[in-house]
C-alpha cells in the first residue's frame, strides 16, 4: 500500500488528466455545453470525494481491505467518466 500522500497525488493526477481530456474533447464537440459541464462536475467531485476518503478511512475495516476497495471503486468511476467523454466526443 502506498502512503496516503502518494495515493492522493495519484488521484489528483488522474482527475487532472480526465479534466484535460474532457476539455480538449469539448473544444471541438457539437454537444451542448450542459453535458460537458456535468462531466467536469463529476470529475471534480470524484477528486474531492476520493481525496477525502483517503484521509478519513472507515473505522472497523482493516486498512488494506479499505484501500483496496477504495482503489477499485475509484478506477470504476474514472473509467465510467472516460467512457462518457469518449461517447460525447464521438457524437457528430
Amino acid at each position: 500500500m502506498a502512503s496516503r500522500k502518494n495515493l492522493k497525488k495519484v488521484i489528483t493526477y488522474i482527475a487532472d488528466q480526465l479534466a484535460t481530456q474532457a476539455f480538449f474533447a469539448s473544444y471541438d464537440s457539437k454537444v451542448e455545453a450542459a453535458e460537458w459541464i456535468e462531466i467536469f462536475n463529476r470529475i471534480f467531485t470524484l477528486n474531492k470525494e476520493y481525496n477525502t476518503r483517503v484521509s478519513h478511512p472507515e473505522p472497523g475495516l482493516p486498512a488494506r481491505k479499505y484501500y483496496d476497495t477504495l482503489c477499485i471503486s475509484f478506477n470504476e468511476e474514472a473509467k465510467a467518466i472516460l467512457d462518457d467523454i469518449t461517447r460525447l466526443s464521438e457524437v457528430e
